[in-house]
């Protein structure tokens, strides 16, 4: 598996770099949504504009790490069919989206992380101050934020078994998890009835948790809450996707490819 694993990596490395500049504009992009918000809620409170810079900057890096875009992907490769390609692969198909997610987040890494480290030399306000134990559960929960947004992002995938147009179903679901992520904003500037609900839906998880973190602003007792409800989210949505895979084999009656 670990062979299969390096090729599966190789391969898909070799594959973005082919298609470097789609690579380059797709990465920048997702930059953009993030830096206008900053922006606006700078001119809206200037007197945080601080802690706003570091904050946005914050969700650039965490989003980015923990992006998905399997729905899309399945939602064509079903509906037209050659996802039965893959099915005739030794390998399960999500390996393969697995692999892709890994490369491209490490891309991403290794782009960023310089210049963020430039940017510390110019902006005070990037540069991080956690201590060693924090970066530990900060890394811990950006992991686990991938986890919950891949197992998400799949399982509606997957829909696209039952649904021609499961993309339009997970634009809803996009729609929720940019407020309730902390994407739009930080979550103490949401109305109190929107906070309780973040707390035990997944979407806080994905990336206001590991901010929070970084930032200071979680305690101890709320490190252990919601490390605890991001575990339990992540146990239903891989049992989610492990029954949505095997009733869709049964349904699956695609032709093409």
């Amino acid at each position: 598996m670990v062979r299969k694993y390096i090729a599966l990596l190789r391969m898909k490395y070799i594959e973005m770099i082919a298609y470097r500049l789609a690579t380059f504009v797709w990465m920048t992009g997702a930059i953009t949504q993030p830096l206008i918000t900053m922006f606006v809620w700078m001119n809206i409170h200037p007197e945080e504009s601080e802690s706003f810079v570091f904050y946005f900057m914050a969700v650039i890096f965490v989003e980015r790490m923990t992006s998905a875009w399997d729905v899309w992907e399945l939602d064509r490769e079903i509906r037209e069919g050659t996802f039965s390609n893959l099915l005739l692969r030794p390998l399960h198909p999500i390996h393969w989206a697995i692999a892709e997610n890994i490369i491209y987040k490490w891309l991403f890494l290794v782009i960023l992380v310089p210049v963020w480290a430039v940017g510390t030399v110019f902006w005070p306000a990037l540069r991080p101050h956690m201590t060693g134990s924090q970066i530990g559960w900060f890394l811990l929960a950006v992991v686990l934020g991938a986890a919950l947004r891949f197992l998400l992002s799949y399982s509606c995938g997957l829909l696209a078994f039952w649904v021609t147009k499961v993309a339009a179903v997970y634009g809803v679901i996009d729609v929720i998890s940019l407020f309730l992520s902390g994407r739009i904003a930080p979550l103490e500037l949401l109305p109190p009835q929107l906070r309780e609900w973040s707390e035990w839906l997944p979407f806080r998880y994905m990336i206001s948790f590991p901010i929070e973190i970084a930032t200071g602003a979680a305690s101890r007792g709320e490190l252990v809450h919601g490390f605890a409800i991001a575990a339990g989210w992540l146990f239903v949505f891989a049992a989610v996707l492990q029954w949505l895979w095997k009733a869709g084999m049964k349904k699956n009656q695609a032709v093409g490819g």
